[in-house]
């Protein structure tokens, strides 16, 4: 047996913990008083058997779609000679509020993935202060010009994201997008239940 070392935290703080919980705490979450949970194997044979079923029901409707996947760095990277985009759909990184590595960092180990943290946009570990937010700036417009080069004219770009900091108008402007539309949603089914309104926007460009 390996030793397991356990962090007890409140349910709804599960994202980004500060301390621990000892006893019974009132949880925003589920509305009553909570214990914490002291062992996680009911957890896992859960959540297997649970990942079990929907593989069986995604392999029931799969189709022989190709689907290709490319891990790099979405600013530098080669995308195929042969890659024509109708569209995008793509949620980037929120400035300085997830270290996205660190979070994921069991199925790059699971998996026996590189992991390259150093390249991550927009961690948490850099803060929200005006440089970071320079630097997620320039470094967004780099991806969308990498991305660009393949787009085919009139395709659709759709880019969730927390627009705190109204900064894709301009980026988008920048690889010369045309802006068509902003949606914006109240995000309610959130791992972190602190009480705190969260918004997310919609934008919607295209390529003209």
């Amino acid at each position: 047996m390996y030793p397991v070392r356990t962090t007890v935290i409140p349910h709804y703080d599960l994202a980004r913990p500060k301390n621990p919980v000892r006893s019974a705490y009132w949880c925003i979450k589920h509305k009553r008083y909570c214990a914490p949970i002291q062992e996680a194997y009911k957890f896992i044979r859960r959540y297997s058997l649970d990942t079990i079923e929907r593989l069986k029901a995604f392999d029931y409707i799969r189709t022989d779609a190709f689907v290709e996947i490319i891990q790099g760095d979405a600013r530098t990277v080669k995308l195929p000679d042969y890659l024509q985009i109708d569209g995008v759909f793509t949620s980037p990184p929120y400035i300085g509020m997830i270290d996205y590595h660190e979070q994921h960092r069991y199925a790059y180990e699971l998996f026996n993935l590189p992991s390259f943290d150093e390249l991550e946009i927009g961690s948490a570990s850099k803060g929200q202060g005006q440089k970071a937010i320079d630097e997620y700036f320039n470094s967004m417009i780099q991806v969308f010009d990498n991305i660009n080069k393949k787009l085919k004219s009139g395709a659709n770009i759709f880019v969730v994201v927390n627009g705190k900091y109204h900064l894709y108008k301009r980026i988008g402007e920048a690889v010369g997008f045309k802006l068509l539309d902003i949606f914006i949603r109240p995000v309610t089914m959130r791992t972190e239940r602190n009480g705190k309104d969260f918004f997310e926007s919609i934008i919607h460009f295209v390529k003209s």
